[in-house]
């Protein structure tokens, strides 16, 4: 039977392309669902769980992209090649991209929506 934790921050679906050594290697994937804690990537090959990297993910905003350096991240789980990361290390600046990159792209608060209308 699997043990799940309870994840510290909703993910935000994006589709960015992410980086990192394993074992010497370069590997490549896509980051699937992203937030200023850790993400969802499937990548070239599997990983495995307590594989702790370096990590580079592009953020693509329209015609712009920023690379966020990730000091140091950790393998919290995995189902094949997809893997759910958690950010251990990372600098200031690289935070503040990653963040605010996240809060472009987060879903409205439907909720909070709904409960503020009078009428339909």
């Amino acid at each position: 039977m699997r043990t799940y934790a309870v994840r510290k921050k909703l993910r935000t679906p994006v589709q960015c392309q992410f980086c990192y050594f394993n074992a010497g290697t370069l590997v490549n994937g896509i980051v699937w669902d992203l937030s200023d804690t850790g993400w969802r990537a499937t990548g070239q090959s599997s990983v495995a769980v307590g594989t702790e990297t370096t990590v580079y993910i592009t953020l693509q905003n329209g015609n712009q992209s920023y690379n966020v350096l990730i000091d140091a991240a950790i393998v919290r789980w995995t189902n094949g090649r997809e893997a759910g990361w958690e950010i251990v290390r990372i600098d200031q600046a690289n935070r503040a991209r990653l963040t605010d990159f996240v809060e472009h792209f987060k879903l409205p608060d439907l909720t909070a929506t709904a409960t503020d209308r009078t009428h339909w």
